[in-house]
């Protein structure tokens, strides 16, 4: 086990090629916290440090109520390791929810939710670039958050393709610009919002290779996906998500809770700019 002072570290979440998270209590609050331990030999590469900082400032300034939050950030003086000490959650993730089976309403309730957090974030400048059911949790009332902002994933990003991060999650939920190595703005994550809306609804991916690249170059060729049965009114929604280029696709998260809610008011949304389809009226239950 790692030591981080004024932490005691009581078993280990997870392990990933950049990062372990621990179960640990701040020891003068008493507080149980998900602590994030980089590898420590990211402190010898140059900028690195400075990089961690910097963007976990702004990432534990972030205060919303669907983003996980970071109460400390710091490098261990004793084995020079860069941490993160974040909102510890015990009620799963949406990859679990999803292989439960979620009605359409449930996966709207969530992606709404999800959208205003990103929204939020975007706001304030950062975009998150690894949106996957991984990284949404639930607090015990249900409420959906987004988790894994920023740094360990940015060193994943920053070693291409064949990067053991990448390999695991990210190309499933992978915008075409992101995967073309383009400039990124928050409408990436919008995009991988689409994915996780027709995953919850279906079970599955929309996009699946037998290579990391051929599911990378599905993101970029391939069309939009078409939900079938009760799911269908649903396109217009799921078109503009993942929309292949990014002036196609909702601009804003706030846009996608919008249209959600029209939705809910049985009122027409844009599948398309300029465009307007009605939907008939569906049943989506009132947050709480």
């Amino acid at each position: 086990m790692i030591t981080i002072p004024g932490y005691k570290i009581e078993r280990i979440l997870g392990s990933g090629n950049m990062a372990t998270v621990y179960l640990a209590r701040h020891e003068l609050l008493n507080r149980q916290v998900a602590l994030k331990c980089m590898d420590e030999t990211l402190s010898q590469t140059p900028g690195f440090i400075e990089r961690f900082l910097s963007e976990g400032r702004i990432i534990a300034s972030l205060q919303h109520p669907n983003i996980l939050t970071t109460y400390d950030l710091g490098i261990s003086t004793e084995t020079n390791t860069p941490f993160l000490a974040m909102e510890y959650i015990k009620n799963g993730d949406l990859a679990e929810r999803i292989k439960q089976g979620l009605t359409a309403d449930q996966a709207l309730e969530i992606i709404q939710q999800i959208a205003i957090g990103l929204d939020y974030a975007h706001v304030n400048g950062i975009i998150h670039r690894d949106i996957k059911p991984g990284n949404i949790l639930f607090r015990e009332d249900g409420t959906p958050l987004i988790s894994d902002f920023g740094i360990a994933k940015q060193a994943d990003m920053d070693q291409g393709l064949t990067s053991t991060g990448l390999v695991m999650g990210t190309p499933f939920y992978m915008s075409p610009e992101q995967a073309q190595d383009h400039p990124l703005d928050g409408r990436a994550d919008i995009y991988s919002l689409g994915i996780l809306l027709y995953e919850m609804l279906t079970g599955e991916v929309p996009y699946r290779s037998t290579s990391v690249i051929g599911t990378v170059l599905k993101h970029v060729q391939s069309p939009v996906p078409r939900l079938e049965g009760n799911n269908k009114p649903l396109q217009p929604l799921l078109d503009r998500l993942l929309a292949k280029e990014p002036s196609d696709r909702y601009s804003r998260g706030q846009s996608v809770a919008d249209s959600i809610d029209k939705l809910h008011q049985g009122m027409p949304i844009s599948n398309q700019p300029g465009d307007s389809i009605a939907f008939p009226k569906i049943n989506i239950p009132e947050f709480v």
